[in-house]
């Protein structure tokens, strides 16, 4: 399908750039207000919705060390049916 992306290389980047904010020093350095609580919440905007990321990491003397990054996403209904059993 031309002009999508691939859920997992979307979910991937939101990772990373959720990641990527919260680092002092990248391309994406100032871009959001670093957070006071961790793990942090931001919430990344795309054209077809959001994505809210949380990232746990540590401050350390040459930067911060990510833990761990993981979404928040709620299931939604694929599909529904009847099955009829004879008595």
């Amino acid at each position: 399908m031309a002009w999508k992306t691939r859920p997992t290389i979307a979910v991937a980047g939101a990772l990373c750039l959720a990641s990527c904010v919260l680092t002092p020093g990248t391309v994406a350095d100032g871009l959001v207000a670093i957070p006071n609580v961790v793990p942090a919440t931001p919430t990344l905007k795309h054209a077809s919705g959001q994505i809210e990321v949380v990232v746990d990491y540590g401050q350390t003397d040459t930067g911060i060390v990510i833990k761990i990054a993981g979404l928040i996403h709620s299931a939604r209904t694929l599909a529904a049916g009847e099955v009829f059993v004879s008595p």
